[in-house]
């Protein structure tokens, strides 16, 4: 059967993983610290180019960053929920546009990949809640089967832009699927992030 692999256009694969340019693309949250959305949200923003990787670490004149980490510190060691997201990009809310699926959610996901967008994706299991950005989809037989994620909590993998998936998406049995582990989530939530269309002179 054949399968192919489709990532969001401004991204890469390196020695290092995910690349944007020339840019490192993943970043990894602590054991403890809950981030995992905020790290979701840094990643997406380095994608839509809005953020470089530097400014993580060194920049601190950037005001909307500032805005981002202010909100991002509240919720550090206790995790996030969309709204908590939504507050996070509301310094970028200008150039980049966030939209909660609340119906179709599995179509809509698929949908809004195929089209370039990316995806802030949170599943659940009895253990835990956890975020991870959809940068991509696998396809079977020409059908979208699979969602390519930048998960915050795994190391990235060499020459690969993403570093685990959620299968059986199109199934509505999804699995988060990583290097060491595959086991059955939930879907709890999805943002679609999309850069907003900048009007033209003269309009």
């Amino acid at each position: 059967m054949m399968h192919s692999y489709h990532c969001h256009p401004r991204i890469s694969a390196g020695m290092h993983g995910p690349m944007v340019g020339n840019q490192r693309l993943h970043v990894r949250q602590g054991e403890v610290d809950a981030t995992c959305g905020y790290h979701c949200v840094l990643m997406a923003l380095m994608v839509l180019g809005q953020v470089r990787r530097n400014a993580l670490i060194w920049d601190t004149r950037d005001a909307r960053l500032q805005a981002l980490r202010k909100v991002a510190q509240r919720y550090y060691f206790d995790g996030c929920e969309v709204q908590e997201l939504q507050q996070q990009l509301a310094p970028y809310a200008e150039q980049v546009h966030c939209k909660e699926l609340r119906s179709r959610v599995a179509e809509r996901t698929l949908d809004a990949l195929a089209d370039g967008k990316l995806c802030l994706v949170c599943f659940s299991t009895e253990r835990y809640m956890h975020w991870v950005l959809a940068v991509g989809l696998r396809f079977e037989a020409e059908e979208p089967a699979d969602l390519l994620v930048l998960d915050p909590a795994m190391a990235p993998i060499p020459l690969v832009p993403w570093n685990a998936m959620l299968t059986g998406w199109a199934s509505k049995q999804p699995r988060r699927v990583v290097a060491t582990l595959s086991e059955r989530v939930n879907i709890d939530a999805v943002l679609v992030l999309s850069p907003v269309a900048q009007a033209q002179e003269g309009e």
